[in-house]
This record gives structure tokens, C-alpha cells and sequence, in this order.
């Protein structure tokens, strides 16, 4: 994390590729005046986020943006995140994938959205499902499918394998994210588009 908050809208995130993707979609929607901070992983949420609320220049902040993945279950997630912002004094919004009124407003988004399971490896692949390369991914994951010892996350593996067939590959969805690898026109972002522009 920085150690202080400069911009009036916030978004805290899991990691690297969280950072990468949102400064690339956020730019593609016209927003421009924010920062993104890195917790670390979903299981740092607890201990960052109010760490996050006591820096330097936060008393300034207007709007607050939570994300993190669904995982197994978005419902799960997005009650973790509520529980974190009440205790830090904060009134959370009363729906997943909203935002609250007070000050900071404050917005949980769960990816991919829709109160589907997955992570934003998943919500990345939505957005190029009918891509020529899908097949040959498919085909892939077909394949390692059947091994003794498969990837441990399909998505994360399906994600890279797509990125390898790239022109110029990418080491990771972030990454990619920002090389325009994923469709951002595309209908499957449309959740989270119109989540973000409530920043404005």
C-alpha cells in the first residue's frame, strides 16, 4: 500500500493483476481520478482495510470501492466484506455489487458479478469466449484434464493458456488486461461498468 491517499475515490483490491485490470477498464469508462491499493489477497482484507482507513488523506476520501472474488460463494464474500467495513465504523452496502450513501460512499463488488461463483480470472475469459483461440484453449484443458496430477485451478490455467496464444504473450491477466487482450466492449462487463460509473 501507498503510504498516503492523494484522490477522493479509492478502490481496494487483492493483488497485482486486480491493479492492472481496474487501471485499464477504468480508464476505457473515463474515469480517471482515483488510486487502487492492494490488500494482498482476500485473506488480507481483515487486517488491511482498516489499515487502509487510518492513512494519511483518507478522512478526505468520498468514495470507497471494495472488490474481491466470489470464489465458491459471492454471498459468502460479500458478508466478509461488510463485517470488515462495520467494524471499521463504516455502513456498507445492503447489496452485493451496490453502494452505500453515507461518507465515503462505499461500493462492494464481487467479481464476476451477478452473484456468480469464480474470480477475475473468470470474468476475463467471459469477455473472449467466442475468440478464434478458444477452441485451441478448450482443446488444452481437455487434455491436461486428464492427467494424474491436473492444475489445481482451472481458471488460472484456461486464463494462461489463452494468454500463450497471444501475439506477444503476457504473464498475466493484469497484464494482459492492459495489452487490450480482453474484449472490454463485451456485454459480460456490463455489470461491473455500470458499477464503477456510480463513482462518478
Amino acid at each position: 500500500m501507498m503510504d498516503i491517499i492523494r484522490q477522493k475515490k479509492v478502490l481496494a483490491v487483492e493483488g497485482k493483476d486486480e491493479i492492472n485490470f481496474f487501471n485499464a477498464l477504468l480508464e476505457d469508462v473515463g474515469i480517471l481520478d482515483f488510486e487502487i491499493h492492494e490488500v494482498g489477497g482476500k485473506d488480507q482484507f481483515k487486517s488491511k482495510l482498516p489499515a487502509l482507513v487510518k492513512m494519511s488523506g483518507f478522512s478526505d476520501v468520498e468514495v470507497l470501492v471494495v472488490i474481491r472474488d466470489a470464489d465458491e460463494d459471492a454471498n459468502a464474500a460479500f458478508k466478509s466484506i461488510n463485517d470488515i467495513l462495520r467494524k471499521v465504523g463504516f455502513e456498507p452496502p445492503e447489496e452485493i455489487n451496490q453502494f452505500s450513501y453515507g461518507r465515503p460512499k462505499i461500493g462492494v463488488f464481487i467479481m464476476p458479478g451477478n452473484s456468480d461463483t469464480g474470480t477475475l480470472e473468470d470474468l476475463c475469459l467471459k469477455t473472449v469466449k467466442d475468440h478464434p483461440a478458444m477452441d485451441c484453449v478448450n482443446a488444452f484443458i481437455d487434455c491436461v484434464s486428464q492427467l494424474e496430477s491436473p492444475p489445481n485451478n482451472f481458471a488460472k490455467a484456461k486464463a494462461q493458456t489463452f494468454l500463450a496464444a497471444m501475439p506477444n504473450i503476457a504473464c498475466s491477466v493484469g497484464v494482459a488486461a492492459q495489452k487490450q487482450y480482453w474484449d472490454f466492449d463485451s456485454e459480460v462487463l456490463t455489470a461491473i461498468k455500470v458499477f464503477l460509473e456510480k463513482m462518478k
